[in-house]
């Protein structure tokens, strides 16, 4: 009886004991909860300030708010050439050396920067079911009397699309006819081996149909201050075009044909009646498949005449005089590129083409009679945005009687954002 007596007074005494933590843990759950609080309103803050902060930086258009983003490149490259290249920093034709330039053959060693680039894209107001799109890019290849770079435009447009597949570019674009690109890390991508592009004004209108195909008219003309062709017209062209996922991977296959024509009386040969007819004729292909890895085929093909250098990047005389007549030379060429990924973080990219114009038309406009080019290279992701690369190419420029052959090994650093 002593014993169960003193085990419930023992008990009775613990009850306060008990409640007293039971309190205590009650206060300690309340402290958490407080502090839960605290976050969560810290949290809810910093989401409205940086919901806040997604205008910064844009500006009014006609009353409306315009997203601008800011993208770019660094680009660093590291040049040496066997043989002058056409350019220090670039590849066009390789010269014959002469009197006043005897040492062509010569190697040397460049830096270049030039290739660095900046960009906006203005997003802008949809009106009327059209909406609209800025944009304008620059690198620093402009003139400068030391020669250390100049800021100029390379794309500056405005661009509508409805919705419905109807696409209208006004401004200064890539030329859309022959639009496909090497990638060669080469400032010049293969211009004049067979890769036709430049950047010209244009008004173009594309439209696009729900069965993958498409056509795209255009008339287009440089803008550069050293365009060599006066003409009363510009350039007028078309392509009809195919795109579409037929293999199952994740870029589209890409087949085009296209075509531009011009007439006019080129600079230098004003005091000439005669015009000429210029055209060009160009089929494109970009191929994606997998065959274990995945591979790339692009490329094109073109035939013409009067292609000058400040509408396609050709290097030779596009008209000539001809017993008082004046010429227009014609020529071919394309260039084709395979691009693989045989492993994580590497890209593979071979490539070779040429401009090959009418040897008889070459000859007498004192110009080259082939200009042929191969490259490969290798580019490694380093991190997300940054890569490295590492190519050479093989170039070869053959005249009348005389060919002129040169390597350039390149070392790149890219940094894109």
């Amino acid at each position: 009886m002593k014993r169960l007596l003193s085990l419930t007074l023992s008990i009775l005494a613990s009850v306060p004991a008990f409640a007293q933590d039971r309190q205590d843990d009650v206060e300690v759950l309340k402290e958490q909860i407080r502090q839960l609080q605290e976050q969560m309103a810290k949290l809810q803050s910093k989401l409205i300030e940086l919901e806040a902060q997604k205008d910064v930086g844009t500006k009014t258009v006609t009353g409306l708010k315009s997203r601008i983003k800011l993208y770019g490149r660094i680009k660093f490259d590291a040049i040496y050439d066997t043989h002058n290249m056409g350019s220090d920093q670039y590849i066009t034709t390789l010269p014959k050396p002469s009197s006043d330039n005897p040492n062509v053959r010569e190697d040397r060693t460049t830096f270049n920067m030039k290739d660095t680039r900046i960009g906006l894209i203005i997003d802008g107001p949809k009106t009327d079911s059209w909406k609209i799109v800025g944009r304008v890019e620059g690198e620093f290849y402009g003139k400068v009397p030391d020669d250390n770079g100049a800021f100029r435009i390379r794309l500056s447009y405005i661009n509508l699309n409805n919705g419905r597949g109807t696409n209208i570019r006004i401004g200064q674009d890539y030329v859309p006819i022959g639009r496909q690109m090497t990638s060669s890390l080469d400032f010049m991508y293969m211009a004049s081996s067979g890769n036709l592009w430049d950047r010209v004004a244009q008004i173009t209108v594309t439209q696009n149909f729900n069965s993958g195909f498409g056509v795209l008219g255009t008339v287009y003309k440089s803008a550069a201050s050293t365009d060599g062709v006066k003409m009363r017209m510009p350039w007028v062209g078309a392509k009809v075009f195919y795109k579409g996922y037929i293999f199952g991977t994740s870029k589209p296959l890409f087949l085009a044909l296209g075509g531009a024509y011009r007439q006019g009386t080129p600079k230098g040969f004003e005091s000439s009646s005669d015009n000429v007819n210029d055209y060009l004729v160009v089929a494109e292909w970009n191929v994606p498949f997998q065959i274990g890895i995945p591979i790339n085929i692009k490329g094109e093909t073109y035939v013409g005449q009067g292609l000058d250098t400040r509408s396609y990047l050709v290097f030779s005389k596009s008209h000539y005089i001809d017993n008082g007549n004046i010429k227009e030379l014609q020529t071919w060429g394309g260039f084709i590129q395979l691009t693989m990924k045989p492993v994580n973080k590497f890209t593979v990219n071979l490539g070779a083409g040429m401009d090959n114009p009418d040897n008889s038309d070459a000859d007498k406009a004192e110009t080259y009679e082939k200009n042929w080019r191969a490259f490969g290279n290798v580019i490694y992701s380093l991190a997300p945005n940054v890569s490295l690369g590492a190519e050479i190419n093989h170039q070869e420029t053959l005249y009348k009687g005389d060919v002129e052959h040169g390597n350039r090994l390149m070392l790149s650093a890219i940094y894109s954002w």
